[in-house]
Order: C-alpha cells, then sequence, then structure tokens
C-alpha cells in the first residue's frame, strides 16, 4: 500500500469519529415541549414512597409513604410522619413553569445533544436568587426531563434524576433520585411513585402554606 492510498484510508477512518464526537446544538423547540409533556393532564394524585439516607456521624436511614397531588401547575409530594433532621422533606412543593416563563425568567443557553438527550443551562435573570444556575437534560425522543441540578450562591446543589411510566395516554414520574449538598448536611433519596389516578379533583387548599 503506498503512502497515498494509506493517508486517504485514514482520513475516512477518522472524519465519522469525529462526526460523531462533535456535539450539536439543542433545540429550544425541545424545551418548549419539555415544559409542557401532558398538554390535557390537569390533576392527579398518586402514592409516594421516600427512602433517605442523612449523612452525619451516625447516618440515618428513613423510609416514609406520602401523597402526591398535582394541580397544573403545582405539584405538592407531602409524606407522614416526617421529623427531625428530615423534617424540612415533609412537604415538596414545586411549580412546573410554563416555557414562556422559562425564557422569561433565565437566561437559557443551549449546551451539547449528544445525539441523545439535551442539555440546557438556565441563569436566573433575576439578582439575588439563591439559586446560581439550573442545568437540565432532556431525552431528545421523548421531550421528557430526566435530570436537573440546582447550583446554590452558598455552594449548595440539589439534582434528581428521574425515569417515567405511561399512565393511561400520559408519560408520569415513576422514580426520582435525589441528592442534596448543602453546608452542614447532605441527603441520598430515591422517590417512587404509583397508583396514579389521572383527573382526580384536587382542592387548590392543599397548596396553601401550612
Amino acid at each position: 500500500m503506498n503512502a497515498s492510498i494509506a493517508a486517504t484510508l485514514t482520513l475516512a477512518l477518522l472524519a465519522p469519529a469525529s462526526t460523531v464526537a462533535a456535539a450539536q446544538t439543542p433545540s429550544m423547540s425541545l424545551l418548549q415541549r419539555a415544559a409542557n409533556p401532558n398538554p390535557t393532564l390537569n390533576s392527579y394524585t398518586a402514592d409516594a414512597q421516600l427512602s433517605a439516607i442523612l449523612h452525619v456521624a451516625l447516618p440515618l436511614h428513613k423510609s416514609f409513604s406520602g401523597t402526591v397531588y398535582y394541580l397544573r401547575p403545582k405539584r405538592k409530594i407531602a409524606f407522614q410522619n416526617v421529623f427531625g433532621p428530615l423534617s424540612k422533606f415533609q412537604n415538596l412543593v414545586s411549580a412546573t413553569p410554563s416555557y414562556d416563563q422559562v425564557v422569561a425568567q433565565y437566561t437559557v443557553t443551549p449546551l451539547s445533544d449528544d445525539g441523545g438527550a439535551s442539555t440546557y443551562s438556565l441563569v436566573p435573570k433575576a439578582t439575588g436568587s439563591r439559586v446560581k444556575s439550573v442545568t437540565i437534560t432532556v431525552n431528545d425522543q421523548s421531550a421528557l426531563l430526566t435530570r436537573a441540578q440546582w447550583s446554590y450562591t452558598n455552594g449548595g446543589t440539589l439534582s434528581f434524576d428521574q425515569s417515567y411510566s405511561t399512565v393511561g395516554s400520559y408519560r408520569l414520574p415513576s422514580k426520582a433520585d435525589i441528592a442534596a449538598r448543602f453546608p452542614g448536611y447532605s441527603v441520598d433519596g430515591t422517590i417512587t411513585f404509583s397508583n396514579y389516578k389521572p383527573d382526580a379533583p384536587v382542592s387548590p387548599s392543599v397548596f396553601a402554606p401550612s
């Protein structure tokens, strides 16, 4: 084999590898789909089970049962008999922002798309926020949020990795692995979800401050 043929073959072999390795820019339309994965779902209830480990001098391992309440756009997970250092996880309340709210409240930067999942950086536009940034990962095919990590100004981080199951015509969380790292404490936990009841009545009073 002469030198020119060898060089041609080398370039031919290297070119595909280089193309595969290069990350693409994520689509903002994918993020828009991820912000509203179940457009026709307005409410549900479900059962939740939390298994958590509090990392202290003597690690504390506890399990708690609870109930999930969803009334668009709010979700509350209320666990029973939570006490002591884990009491801050007794009521987990969140609200799912619309895509328009996301782009209004955050500077959104598409980071990478490896062909299977896309990653975005969200930095709050408001000054004085405790949140420094949020990095999220969205599955390219399903447009479901699979990972999110919050970075805080005090050096703490909170992350979750989430998987889904099909409930009727909806795609809903089946498990979330959570890791919290904050000054003074750290927690690892898993929340499993079951017994979904789509469109179950949920009173707005559920979300009133306790």
